[in-house]
């Protein structure tokens, strides 16, 4: 719904497009034409829906086409005006990407900003939330550089919810997630190159999930194959001058599907994307 985030993390690519929110009525447009495709929504392709004062009436649209959400933010704002809206009963899953503290200067101190977060929590968990909530930490790597930054939070969250999560089995084990309290976990996973025309070639063979489990939609009504493709480098066509299922069926389209049927890798971004190559494991 927006490319907007009041953060620059440094593991975010630069964005190339303008700011811009989408407007309900798009929104409400799409929405009813998803339910075709999908059941579920992730509002979230680089932009953080936190941003927006007026999140519930996107959130009620997805609620009255019956589409599931997954939200994604940095929680860096959050407060108490939030938690209503965060209650919707659309909502499937909440990630709060908590390596984003890290990779940004903040004039917060650590506490004051995890502290909101889990004050978040504490209410959801009183009002016994069916929703998962997740807290990212995608910065293992083998080096452990956020190995100090990590050993904190988990510090914090340990004393506040009572659990026991050790930094030295974390990075011996490398888990994808652990459990918390009801329905909260950490979920953790490395860092990743983003795609881009300026990357290296990575290979041509492989496989990705990219028009097979999810598609995008940016602010801008530009399709695209994936979450990853925030400038619109792959532009599979436009839902302000298109249906979606027009798009969806063209030959651009096709060819890359049937491309990763076969292994192989037809588009420049994705022939210059590492992250796909996790999937060839």
């Amino acid at each position: 719904m927006t490319n907007i985030c009041n953060l620059k993390c440094t593991f975010c690519p630069p964005k190339l497009k303008p700011n811009g929110t989408m407007p309900l009525e798009k929104f409400e447009d799409i929405n009813s034409q998803l339910t075709k495709f999908t059941k579920e929504l992730a509002y979230h392709v680089v932009g953080d829906p936190l941003v927006l004062s007026n999140l519930n009436e996107y959130l009620n649209i997805s609620l009255k086409h019956d589409l599931k959400v997954n939200i994604t933010t940095t929680a860096n704002n959050i407060s108490a005006k939030n938690y209503e809206t965060l209650m919707n009963k659309t909502i499937k899953q909440i990630n709060f990407s908590i390596n984003s503290y890290n990779a940004n200067s903040h004039k917060k101190t650590l506490q004051e900003y995890i502290n909101p977060i889990l004050d978040f929590i504490d209410y959801a968990q009183n009002l016994e939330h069916e929703y998962f909530i997740n807290l990212r930490i995608w910065n293992l790597d083998d080096t452990k550089s956020a190995r100090e930054f990590n050993s904190a939070v988990f510090d914090l969250v340990n004393k506040r919810f009572n659990s026991n999560i050790n930094i030295e089995e974390v990075y011996q084990n490398r888990p994808k997630n652990i459990r918390i309290a009801r329905k909260v976990f950490f979920n953790f996973d490395e860092y990743f190159n983003w795609p881009s025309l300026e990357n290296e070639f990575v290979s041509n063979k492989g496989f990705c999930y990219g028009l097979d489990s999810h598609f995008g939609i940016l602010t801008s009504g530009e399709v695209v194959p994936c979450c990853l493709d925030q400038n619109a480098c792959i532009n599979l066509g436009n839902t302000n001058e298109s249906s979606l299922e027009h798009i969806l069926s063209s030959k651009r389209v096709k060819d890359i599907q049937n491309g990763f049927k076969k292994g192989e890798v037809v588009e420049e971004l994705c022939q210059k994307c590492e992250y796909r190559t996790r999937f060839d494991k």
